[in-house]
């Protein structure tokens, strides 16, 4: 699995927050990719699916293309319910294999 970061606090640099982000993300067995790096994975058509888990009416305004929305909020940081775990799995299909990417409008 992958987290992607795209927002308008990114530019030519690294943020600031950059490497304090990928040691939380390395701690809990994730991965941080880059805009550049979200771009190639896209142009590649491999299998990967991307998940933008922001509320639906800020999914509407913009989104990466391809993208699935999937509305997390804070109440489900810790454990899905079962309803939404069920939709969840839906949204990422049954392809075991492939490399998801979640990206939200912050890294919390």
């Amino acid at each position: 699995m992958m987290l992607v970061v795209i927002g308008p606090s990114w530019s030519k640099d690294t943020p600031v927050w950059w490497p304090s982000a990928l040691a939380e993300a390395q701690k809990d067995g994730y991965a941080l990719i880059t805009p550049q790096e979200i771009q190639n994975l896209s142009a590649s058509g491999n299998n990967t699916i991307i998940v933008d888990v922001r509320p639906d009416y800020e999914f509407k305004t913009g989104h990466l293309p391809g993208a699935k929305n999937f509305e997390i909020d804070l109440g489900d940081r810790l454990d899905l319910k079962p309803p939404k775990a069920d939709a969840y799995k839906k949204v990422l299909g049954t392809d075991k294999n492939r490399g998801i990417v979640i990206y939200c409008r912050s890294f919390r």
